[in-house]
């Protein structure tokens, strides 16, 4: 009896070191890779606003938040505790769009930095474009998005852009 329950044992311990060997993922980046890809992200996000910088009506602030006046509101501005409701695509550098919509509320506070930024020196009513440095969004964390169907990842590092419509302010 003792003998089989060894047994047992060998065959269990010997599946779960298969299983575990098994389910490395031999695809997976190594370090090496992942630096050099947010290396090439960090690079291509701030060779995007360097050159953007000089495009025409764009204004770059002290935090490196750069944006376009599209149209100016003629409402209040937003302070960081009020509620904000906006249309708005997000976007990265290259186009893809990672969300959406064509109205939705959201408290200002609790967005990334370069959106409570930006959304601070427009009025109701106004559209810009926020050119947001990856250190003012997703940082170095990069995050996913489920937009159409599919899972929209934004790198570690990565500028991302952002067209608003502000709608209307609520202050909370």
């Amino acid at each position: 009896m003792n003998i089989l329950k060894f047994k047992h044992l060998i065959f269990a311990f010997g599946s779960l070191v298969a299983l575990t060997f098994a389910s490395c993922d031999k695809d997976s980046d190594s370090s090496e890779d992942i630096i050099a890809k947010n290396k090439a992200t960090k690079e291509e996000g701030e060779t995007f606003l360097l050159e953007n910088r000089s495009a025409e009506g764009v204004v770059e602030t002290y935090s490196g938040l750069q944006y376009k006046v599209d149209t100016v509101g003629k409402g209040e501005k937003p302070i960081l505790s009020d509620s904000v409701t906006m249309k708005y695509v997000a976007k990265l550098s290259d186009g893809t769009i990672f969300a959406k919509s064509d109205k939705e509320t959201l408290l200002l506070s609790s967005q990334i930095a370069g959106l409570r930024q930006g959304l601070r020196y427009m009025r109701e009513g106004s559209k810009f474009t926020l050119y947001i440095p990856y250190y003012l969004a997703y940082d170095v964390n990069g995050r996913s998005f489920r937009y159409n169907g599919s899972v929209v990842t934004v790198n570690s590092y990565s500028l991302v852009i952002f067209e608003c419509n502000l709608l209307s302010i609520k202050h909370n």
